[in-house]
């Protein structure tokens, strides 16, 4: 009887020691993970919406930094299908040429109405790209993490849960070529590809072939290249959770 009680908990407690260091080495596979932060400007709801299967097929979340004065339908539909809704003003101004009562109406006051709709706004990006040190002051007040829209930079995922980051823009207007857009690309991924978890923002507006846009066949290209190098793609909100 004895033996049997001793196997019994021999048994348990090398079930319970294997669990812990399952969990142990999931997370530290996650804190190694690299990352892409995609993500689409404005407001092109049909447009984006056109695009969900497509980022189901490559497992991506994206986030969509919206201009709206209250949630709309297709707030509720990116957030089942796992995207986050962020900010970009009610009128996508420009911040830095308003007063301080127009930067409270259009970048703090929408964050109580989208919170009474069950949306809780917690990543927000210039319009533009246009801020300054003030505003990243007072509205990270509100805020965990502001978006800018000029340049690549390759953070720490510690770095993406508060404070100002940068973005890359992979708009078609960038690239005269496909060759520099693939070139542009590569070069990302291969920089988080030689990081430890290394995270990198990209983001467009529409999904199209216009100037402001970025054509499906490229946003492809992306997915196709990160699947292949074991890319993960995350958002905004997601990092700041975890």
């Amino acid at each position: 009887m004895r033996k049997k009680l001793f196997f019994s908990f021999t048994a348990i407690v090398v079930i319970v020691a294997v669990t812990l260091a399952g969990i142990k080495i999931d997370r530290v596979h996650k804190a190694r993970q690299c990352g892409i932060l995609l993500a689409f400007d404005d407001y092109g709801a049909e447009n984006w919406e056109n695009c969900f299967d497509l980022f189901d097929k490559y497992n991506v979340k994206v986030t969509f930094f919206i201009n709206a004065e209250e949630p709309t339908d297709f707030c509720y539909k990116a957030i089942e299908r796992g995207h986050e809704i962020a900010y970009h003003t009610k009128n996508h101004v420009r911040l830095t040429e308003v007063s301080q009562e127009e930067v409270y109406q259009q970048a703090i006051a929408p964050i109580e109405v989208f919170r009474e709709h069950g949306i809780e706004l917690t990543t927000f990006a210039y319009p533009y790209g246009a801020y300054n040190e003030q505003l990243n002051e007072q509205l990270l007040q509100h805020y965990n993490v502001l978006r800018g829209a000029y340049a690549y930079q390759l953070a720490g995922k510690h770095e993406m849960r508060h404070g100002f980051v940068e973005s890359l823009s992979i708009d078609n207007i960038n690239y005269e070529s496909e060759e520099m857009f693939r070139k542009q690309i590569d070069t990302v991924l291969d920089d988080l590809d030689n990081s430890v978890g290394g995270v990198a923002g990209l983001y467009s507006h529409a999904i199209s072939e216009g100037a402001w846009c970025v054509s499906q066949e490229r946003l492809e290209y992306i997915f196709q290249k990160a699947q292949e190098k074991g890319i993960q793609f995350y958002t905004y909100r997601e990092l700041q959770e975890n």
